[in-house]
């Protein structure tokens, strides 16, 4: 990643976040059953998540960040794109 924009919109209430780092991949979770984007950004994990040896498909140990946001947002608003699968997404959440 050699880009990050953080845009804060007082008056609208809005925070919008870009960055050009690693793909998500837009596909369905084999063992969650969700898109990969669905469940890194509203499904909250238990602690399976913190084996250092085992590959993960979420940023950090709690990724409670996105989440939170998620869940104290009035609407959540996604868009990824995935380059090795030519695929697009956006999702909202409420």
């Amino acid at each position: 990643m050699d880009a990050l924009r953080v845009e804060i919109d007082v008056a609208e209430g809005r925070i919008s976040i870009y960055n050009n780092g690693d793909d998500i991949p837009v596909e369905v979770h084999q063992e969650e059953g969700v898109y990969v984007p669905e469940m890194i950004f509203s499904h909250l994990l238990t602690s399976r998540n913190y084996d250092d040896n085992v590959k993960k498909t979420t940023g950090g140990r709690n990724d409670y960040g996105a989440k939170l946001t998620n869940i104290f947002s009035t609407e959540f608003v996604i868009e990824t794109a995935d380059g090795r699968r030519q695929k697009k997404l956006q999702a909202g959440f409420l």
